[in-house]
């Protein structure tokens, strides 16, 4: 039972991370939202081993333990917690609200309504299963 919860967690916070790393990352580079950064060259090998660890960790996040479909709604959601309470903050901190503040909400959005369209599959599953039994 202990081995399960802790393969659960490490599934759980490697999808949660990744997924939150790459969005905000990806928001960032394209340039599409705000001014892309200028990357050093110097620079770029430790972006392409961020991008690949984070891409990594989202692998072996998936390949440690099959998420159920609550634990991938319960994903999905936290990091819509990341990527919307973040940026949020800052701006509230800073009193700054810059388009790349928007982008990153919105990303994260994007994966609160992932999360609830999961959890609405996943309630008419359930609904189903019920009046299956009886």
């Amino acid at each position: 039972m202990t081995r399960s919860a802790a393969r659960s967690a490490a599934a759980f916070f490697l999808v949660t991370f990744s997924t939150a790393f790459l969005f905000t990352l990806g928001a960032r580079l394209t340039g599409w939202f705000t001014r892309a950064p200028e990357v050093a060259p110097e620079q770029l090998q430790a972006l392409g081993v961020a991008i690949m660890v984070a891409v990594v960790c989202l692998a072996v996040g998936a390949g440690i333990r099959r998420l159920s479909a609550g634990e991938l709604q319960s994903a999905l959601l936290g990091a819509a917690a990341v990527l919307l309470s973040t940026p949020l903050a800052i701006a509230v901190l800073t009193g700054d609200w810059e388009i790349s503040t928007a982008a990153v909400s919105g990303m994260g959005v994007l994966t609160l309504a992932l999360g609830w369209l999961v959890a609405l599959t996943r309630r008419r599953e359930s609904l189903d299963e019920d009046l299956s039994d009886g």
